[in-house]
């Protein structure tokens, strides 16, 4: 409700009288702000299921995640048209334009990251299949010989999730003598997959500085990876017990915004 809804509204309804500044100040003393809501994926039953069965194997047979690296690709797009500025309504200078192709550009990205351990950041190719994955991708990255030299060879574990190029045979073959592979990523899940929170944190400071062109967009992006704070990694993964337990108390439902 606007402040003069709820104004009338406690009026109508209790017979208080409260002007809508009264009501505006009384809600800023209560620390509410006037913010977009959260967002959280929308799950259906069986989703729910494949969540909590992943989530209680790793509760009642646990590992050490500090041993695991998560990945994603991401696509990122140009995110000038989410810069706002200050202008009358109505203004028509063209100061207050912002013009843009009806084909807005955009990048693929890879990486990953481990407590103690960031790859490279790599441009993917616009279209990824098992070859392109194995040679173009996860290889480039630097995660086998970086993860390697934290915990030696085999002993540490690779997160991906379950896109046909990661989890084909012939992947699979691939990776089988480099690391072990977390198996059965459900779908669905990436509000317990750390790297999926700093593509939203890296998202974010794009977009108060936004790139103009698609080759700021990479540039800038790639900037961003390499200034991550490492406690923000760290928080992500101290709290991973902690998500995963909650995703049992919310019977399998999105955990965004509870931790």
């Amino acid at each position: 409700m606007s402040c003069k809804e709820l104004s009338t509204y406690l009026k109508e309804e209790f017979n208080v009288s409260l002007g809508r500044t009264t009501v505006w100040k009384i809600r800023k003393e209560l620390n509410f702000e006037y913010l977009l809501p959260r967002k959280r994926t929308l799950l259906t039953n069986k989703q729910k299921k494949k969540r909590l069965k992943f989530v209680r194997k790793y509760i009642n047979n646990p590992i050490d995640w500090k041993k695991v690296i998560f990945t994603d690709e991401k696509w990122f797009y140009y995110t000038g048209l989410n810069r706002k500025i200050w202008r009358q309504r109505g203004e028509k200078d063209d100061s207050v334009f912002e013009q843009f192709a009806k084909s807005l550009p955009k990048v693929m990205f890879f990486g990953g990251i481990n407590f103690s351990y960031q790859s490279t950041l790599i441009k993917c190719p616009k279209t990824i299949n098992s070859q392109t994955y194995q040679n173009n991708v996860i290889s480039r990255t630097k995660i086998f010989s970086g993860m390697d030299e934290l915990y030696g060879k085999n002993q540490w574990i690779l997160m991906q999730d379950g896109a046909t190029s990661h989890t084909s045979l012939s992947t699979l073959e691939y990776l089988k003598n480099k690391c072990q592979v977390l198996k059965k990523w459900p779908p669905n899940l990436p509000d317990l997959n750390p790297i999926e929170h700093l593509w939203g944190i890296m998202s974010k400071k794009i977009s108060d500085n936004p790139p103009k062109n698609k080759n700021q967009l990479i540039k800038c992006y790639r900037d961003v990876w390499k200034s991550l704070k490492w406690e923000i990694i760290e928080n992500l993964y101290n709290s991973m017990e902690t998500r995963l337990k909650l995703v049992i108390e919310l019977n399998g439902e999105c955990i965004n915004g509870f931790y």
